[in-house]
This record gives C-alpha cells, sequence and structure tokens, in this order.
C-alpha cells in the first residue's frame, strides 16, 4: 500500500472514532429531551378524560343486553376484539411465514418470524407491568379515583392493554417490512386499539401506553439488534405526534369552554398558523426552487401542528404539540430528514400531498366543528 493511501485509510478510520460535534449532540439530546416530554404531558392530559369517556361510553351501552345498542360500534368491538387477540395475531405471522417459505421469499419469511418474535415480547412485557402495576379494569371503576394493586390477579391488570401492545407491535414489523402497506397495517393496529376503549375494557390511557409500548417493541426486532438505540430513539419521535393527536380530538369532543371569546381567538390564530404552514408545504413540494432559504420542511410541519394546536383551545394540548414540533425540528438539524423525492417518483408525491392537504383540512374542520360534541362532562 501506497503511502498516500495509507494517509487515506487513516484518515477515513479516524473520522469514524471521531465523536460527533458538540451542536449535533446537543440538538440530539434536546430532541428527545422534547419527544419525552410531549410523551409525559399527552399521558397526563389523557389521564383527566380516563373516568368521563369512560362513563361516556358505559352510556352506550343497552343495559339489557350488556352490549353496544349502535351496531357500528357493536361491529367495531367484536372484530377488534377478535383480530386483536393472541391467536390471531399468531395465526397471521405463520401465514406470512408459510408464503414466504413456500414461494422462497425471504422478506416474507423475515417479516413472519420477527412479527411473531414481536408479539412474543410484547405479550411477555405487557403482561408484567400488567401485574406489576395492578390498575383495575374500568368495570370495577366506581369512585373515579386512581386504585393500584400490583399482583392482585383477573380484574386488576388494565395498564397497559395487551391487545393494543401485541398489534402495534405486530403491525410495526409488517410495517418495516412492507413499507407500501405501512398505514395499512398501523390503521388495524389503531381500530383494535379504538376498539378496546368502546368495549369497555380498558381506560384511553391504557390503549395510549400500549400503542406506545407495541411500537417501540417492533421497531427494536424489525431492525438489526446492533441499532436499538436509534430504533427507540425513531420509535419515540413517530409515536409522540400520534399521542399528541389523540389528545387534541379527545380534548376538541369532550370540553366545552366558558370563555368564548378566548377560544374564538385561539381558533382565529390556529387557522392562520395552519394555512401558512400548509402553503409552505405545498409550495416546497410543487416548486422548491422559489421557495426562500429559511422554509423547511421542518419548519411547515410545526406550524401545521401548532395551528392545529390552537385551534383546540387548550394550553396544555399547546404545549405538548410544541414539544413535538420542537422534537423534530432539532431532529432535522442533525440530518434525519427525508431526502428529496426523485422525478419519477414525483407523480406519487403529489397525490401525497394532496392527501396531505385534505387530512389537514378535514382536521381544522374537525376541530373547530365538534367542540363539545361528547358530553363527557
Amino acid at each position: 500500500m501506497t503511502a498516500s493511501g495509507q494517509e487515506r485509510q487513516t484518515g477515513e478510520q479516524e473520522s469514524i472514532r471521531r465523536p460527533l460535534s458538540p451542536q449535533p449532540l446537543v440538538a440530539r439530546f434536546l430532541s428527545i429531551a422534547f419527544s419525552c416530554i410531549a410523551l409525559v404531558l399527552a399521558f397526563l392530559g389523557l389521564f383527566e378524560w380516563d373516568v368521563p369517556l369512560t362513563r361516556f361510553v358505559r352510556s352506550l351501552n343497552d343495559i339489557q343486553r350488556d352490549h353496544l345498542a349502535n351496531p357500528w360500534l357493536a361491529q367495531l368491538s367484536d372484530v377488534g376484539d377478535r383480530l386483536g387477540r393472541g391467536e390471531s395475531l399468531v395465526i397471521i405471522s405463520v401465514l406470512i411465514l408459510a408464503v414466504g417459505f413456500g414461494l422462497k421469499y425471504e422478506s416474507w419469511k423475515a417479516a413472519g418470524w420477527r412479527s411473531l418474535l414481536g408479539h412474543g415480547v410484547a405479550a411477555g412485557v405487557s403482561n408484567l407491568v400488567k401485574h406489576a402495576i395492578g390498575r383495575p379494569r374500568p368495570k370495577f371503576m366506581h369512585a373515579g379515583n386512581l386504585e393500584l394493586s400490583p399482583v392482585a390477579g383477573s380484574g386488576w391488570d388494565s395498564f397497559p392493554s395487551g391487545h393494543a401492545t401485541a398489534s402495534f407491535a405486530v403491525a410495526t414489523v409488517l410495517s418495516e417490512k412492507f413499507p407500501r402497506w405501512r398505514w395499512v397495517f398501523l390503521s388495524l393496529a389503531i381500530a383494535i386499539a379504538a376498539s378496546r376503549i368502546v368495549r369497555g375494557s380498558h381506560f384511553v390511557t391504557d390503549v395510549a401506553g400500549g400503542a406506545v409500548m407495541g411500537h417501540v417493541i417492533g421497531s427494536v426486532v424489525a431492525r438489526p439488534w446492533r441499532e436499538w438505540r436509534g430504533s427507540i430513539e425513531s420509535a419515540l419521535f413517530e409515536v409522540t405526534p400520534l399521542l399528541a393527536a389523540v389528545l387534541a380530538v379527545v380534548w376538541t369532543i369532550g370540553y366545552q369552554s366558558s370563555d368564548a371569546w378566548a377560544v374564538a381567538h385561539w381558533i382565529g390564530a390556529g387557522v392562520v398558523f395552519t394555512m401558512f404552514g400548509l402553503s409552505g408545504h405545498v409550495l416546497l413540494v410543487v416548486k422548491a426552487a422559489k421557495a426562500p432559504p429559511w422554509l423547511s420542511m421542518s419548519a411547515t410541519q410545526s406550524f401545521i401542528g401548532l395551528g392545529l394546536g390552537m385551534a383546540t383551545g387548550s394550553l396544555w394540548v399547546m404545549a405538548t404539540i410544541l414539544c413535538v414540533c420542537l422534537a423534530h425540528w432539532l431532529r432535522s438539524g442533525w440530518g434525519v430528514e427525508a431526502a428529496a423525492a426523485s422525478e419519477p417518483a414525483r407523480y406519487g408525491l403529489l397525490i401525497k400531498e394532496a392527501a396531505l392537504v385534505l387530512a389537514v383540512l378535514f382536521g381544522l374542520l374537525l376541530v373547530v366543528d365538534l367542540r363539545g360534541a361528547l358530553p363527557m362532562l
């Protein structure tokens, strides 16, 4: 090897060993910290609605049949209960594994094995936490006070939801292996989790805790073990916006503010922020060359999120979403932001952008028009 080659190799080794500069390390630490704060704020905010939402769900039951009176909700409850059971999830994984062996698809084999592993780990961890915490099921809730009785047996195993934990673990693994079907798997997991609340089997925080736990476990299992730290970080960044959105929806449909003047001003500011962020996002996708240099995807997404949070009129929701936005803005600052799409993928990108616009406008309409729609308090 020549001297220049040795110097180049030495330089490469030094660049590998050289630690990250202080600025990216600080940004990474702060982004993780803000995600954790957002997670705590979301759980505390949802905890306030555990009892009111449970009482509202009870009011939907047909007392004589001890079942939901609404046929659509009853169907969601029954299908979600069956699909989220352990045996159903095992059958799904085994079928994927069988297809992989039958057609010699290595990706299907990996998806089958890892979804089985993720399901097993999720079931073990959730059952351990269930009995260690000992939270009573909603049917044992009478006074509305938080009571914990570790290792108390059946009925004292509400947190976290086992259905939500296992279904999110399996859905996350399958989403990693089949990214094109990501939203199908995650939508099914969300439906299963929602069915546990509608069925009256769990509080909303039980389901939220199970979703977070399952997503983290699924992310770690789906990726190489040596990347477990990065997997946990990615899972944390992915799940906190979902929890913040759930908090915003629950708060909006369940809370009736007595200060109409303040709410009206927050809604107005929220609409302005949302439309500004949405316009910037569309500009970056359609004509990025004409966008100002300070405008970025993370900035526009932050404006959209903050705008929707303002429209709820809740300072708690705003603080939660602000922490989520800061976490993602800092994360994009140390190089974890999606790369620009190539020309062949531009058509699909425009379709996704149109879907995003419709989803944001629908979310804004939901926040504004459905305020206090459910009499939970």
